[in-house]
């Protein structure tokens, strides 16, 4: 089951280079990191770590978080992207129970 919908993009900060990065939903790959029981039921988190070299050489890393709260809602999210610029995020889609490997 994919937490996400439509396209991340990211664009290359080397003044020289500026090339767009995109990554479908289906490439991405969010883990399950944890969950923290609040008032409404437990609230869940999701992290994708990344790092790639552009085709100009600089290395790109980013993080990237989705809070679930209550379960099937999403909560917040939350970019940092380091030798790049966020272009656009992903929509979000929490109507099935994620698969769980941790739990």
């Amino acid at each position: 089951m994919s937490l996400v919908q439509g396209t991340f993009s990211i664009k290359c900060d080397n003044n020289s280079c500026g090339k767009q990065h995109n990554f479908p939903a289906e490439k991405a790959n969010f883990d399950f990191e944890g969950s923290d029981e609040r008032q409404m039921g437990p609230e869940n988190s999701y992290s994708w770590n990344n790092n790639f070299n552009c085709d100009c050489g600089d290395e790109i890393e980013f993080e990237y978080g989705i809070w679930e709260y209550p379960v099937g809602v999403f909560n917040h999210d939350n970019v940092e992207i380091d030798g790049g610029t966020e272009i656009q995020r992903y929509d979000y889609d929490f109507h099935e129970e994620p698969e769980r490997e941790d739990i």
